[in-house]
């Protein structure tokens, strides 16, 4: 697009003004009016006619590019991101850097070559974890890459990494701890140094960015022209300006959702109990896409709490001091505190308050053993600890080391095209037995025992645009979602019913019995007889003598599975990532391999193509 092509509004431009703006743009580079529109930006004053023409200038695009907008100091932002998160701050960066002059490109870890590192002169890295340690799909090959023996040395690379996580997992930060300490051992030069952001991670992730730009304008000798003003202006119409503070729900101010219905899924003598729950979004201005989840904010149990209570001998009434409010203990315990999830970051620093060298010692030994660390975690709670490993540690002390609680995320089970105003979740009620006491899932068990129709609840909507149907809604799409995770594909079939996508749809799930497990299952019919569905597969694996699984549909309908991708299907997995995520993946290679008569190493290439291309997605835990 030239600026002779680009059209001003008549209205606000006479014939004579038109021509000096077009003479005028003419002159200046394409990074001159790229730092311009920034700053018009910035002076808007909500004129709306003033916006139009911002619009139109002819500046290069502030989404993602594959190559930088000048060839010299370029600064590179890179991201690797689960949910979208990563992505929304590297892309805040990139905006803002344009905004100050400086040349940058935004890039996926997905799309990025491993081997174009060591020409990067700055190199700015948000990059999240996944489950325990891992990291995100997208950065799985430059990780890699990385790691390997054709790694080039970075010696010429200023770099910083922004690390985004979530405390309550024992390796906290692993994937961008993993980034950091390997581009220094490839002699890298940090420009900071490494940042790690917890699950609220906004704050955090505002104060680095500013932190890194200030960096550059000093590595960069003043080149910036200064900070944009950014701040939204709308005229009261009395020739003054007043400051629009819309409102947003977000994790830190959640939306008070009504619950519109609640209906238990599972069949009398079902061993599980799994709830549909609709929650009213009126008024709240909130809107997702298929694949995004919704955070609920719950208390903890009373009996939980009143067990550490009656442990520790304190007295519920008396007063604590968190973030600087104070609080009587009881509901700090209750609303404040994360009871259910055991972290090593909190082990650690619970560990000087144990009295026996003994017991400390043997807490010591496993924090330093990452698979120890996991296995020990794994389904304890506080009072399994203040249990097992007595210490000397007040009210006051204990909340200061505690996890904050956090808000429970839930794969989106609705259309908003087909609910709107409206959105539905899938909650399967978890309790277990272990170390000799019974357990509760905070999230699960509030919602089944307190979450009743009429009452409120906060909720908050997070994009995973990691998760999404394919544009082309003419795509094949195939589904494999057992028990709860089953709920993004309720969506994902609702979408395409909404919209009339023509593309072929295949689910495949899996629970215990077909009588009482069947989650969704007239829906299914429904479907099917339309036609939104074009098959569907069931396991259920307590119906029969050998236990059957989703991957085992899998293999029964190879044939067919094979001839989908090869007509350019995506694949999307929800559900438990410990085991079936990773044995799905496995029969997905296994298939290719059989089908298109691969080697196993090409099959395994074959599916990680499929996932560089976005074809291949999970929404696992």
């Amino acid at each position: 697009m030239s600026i002779a092509t680009v059209a001003l509004p008549a209205n606000l431009f006479s014939r004579g003004e038109q021509e000096q703006v077009q003479n005028l743009l003419q002159q200046f580079s394409d990074r001159q009016l790229q730092w311009l529109a920034g700053y018009l930006t910035g002076l808007q004053q909500g004129n709306q006619q003033l916006l139009q023409l911002i619009n139109r200038i002819p500046v290069p695009a502030e989404s993602i590019s594959t190559e930088p907008l000048q060839a010299q100091d370029s600064i590179t932002v890179l991201y690797g991101s689960k949910s979208g998160n990563s992505k929304k701050v590297a892309k805040t960066l990139h905006d803002k850097l344009i905004a100050r002059g400086f040349t940058a490109v935004l890039q996926d870890m997905n799309q990025y070559q491993g081997n174009k590192l060591k020409e990067e002169k700055y190199l700015l890295v948000i990059v999240s974890t996944h489950g325990e340690g891992d990291p995100p799909p997208a950065a799985e090959d430059l990780h890699s890459f990385i790691h390997s023996r054709k790694a080039a040395t970075l010696e010429n690379t200023r770099y910083a990494v922004l690390a985004l996580g979530d405390r309550s997992y024992a390796s906290y930060c692993q994937t961008g701890r993993d980034f950091d300490q390997r581009f220094e051992a490839l002699k890298g030069i940090r420009l900071l140094d490494r940042v790690e952001a917890d699950v609220d991670y906004e704050e955090t992730a505002e104060i680095w960015v500013e932190a890194i730009l200030n960096k550059l304008q000093e590595s960069f000798a003043g080149m910036g022209p200064g900070t944009v003003l950014t701040q939204s202006i709308h005229s009261n119409g009395n020739g003054h300006a007043k400051t629009i503070q819309p409102v947003s729900y977000t994790r830190k101010n959640p939306f008070k959702a009504t619950v519109l219905e609640k209906i238990q899924l599972n069949g009398r003598g079902s061993a599980k109990e799994t709830y549909h729950i609709e929650l009213s979004l009126e008024g709240s201005g909130l809107e997702y896409l298929p694949g995004d989840t919704v955070g609920i904010w719950v208390e903890n149990e009373q009996t939980l709490v009143d067990e550490i209570l009656s442990l520790k001998k304190w007295d519920a009434t008396q007063q604590i001091t968190s973030k600087d409010i104070s609080i009587d203990l009881v509901t700090y315990l209750q609303k404040k505190a994360e009871l259910t999830t055991i972290s090593g970051s909190f082990l650690n620093a619970y560990l000087p308050f144990i009295g026996d060298p003994a017991l400390a010692h043997s807490l010591k030994s496993i924090l330093t053993d990452k698979q120890a660390l996991l296995n020990f975690v794994y389904g304890r709670d506080i009072f399994d600890i203040l249990k097992a490993y007595p210490a000397n540690i007040s009210a006051q002390q204990l909340s200061e080391i505690l996890l904050p609680l956090q808000p429970r995320l839930y794969s989106i089970a609705s259309s908003y095209a087909a609910h709107p105003e409206e959105v539905h979740i899938t909650v399967s009620r978890v309790e277990y037995h272990n170390h000799a006491r019974h357990h509760r899932g905070v999230a699960s068990n509030f919602i089944a025992d307190q979450l009743e129709v009429g009452k409120e609840i906060g909720v908050f909507i997070e994009t995973n645009e990691s998760f999404r149907l394919p544009e082309d809604s003419s795509t094949p799409v195939i589904m494999i979602g057992p028990g709860t995770g089953i709920a993004p594909f309720r969506a994902f079939v609702e979408e395409r019913a909404e919209t009339g996508a023509e593309g072929k749809n295949w689910l495949v799930f899996g629970d215990q019995h077909f009588t009482t497990d069947f989650l969704y299952q007239t829906e299914w019919q429904r479907f099917l007889k339309q036609g939104v569905l074009t098959r569907m597969n069931t396991a259920f694996s307590r119906d029969t003598s050998k236990k059957i699984y989703v991957q085992n549909r899998l293999l029964e309908n190879a044939d067919e599975l094979y001839a989908w991708l090869q007509e350019g299907a995506h694949f999307y997995v929800c559900g438990d990532a410990k085991r079936m995520a990773k044995d799905v993946k496995q029969t997905l290679i296994n298939i290719v391999q059989d089908k298109g008569s691969l080697s196993e190493e090409d099959a395994v290439d074959y599916v990680k193509q499929l996932i560089r291309q976005g074809r291949y997605q999970e929404d696992v835990y």
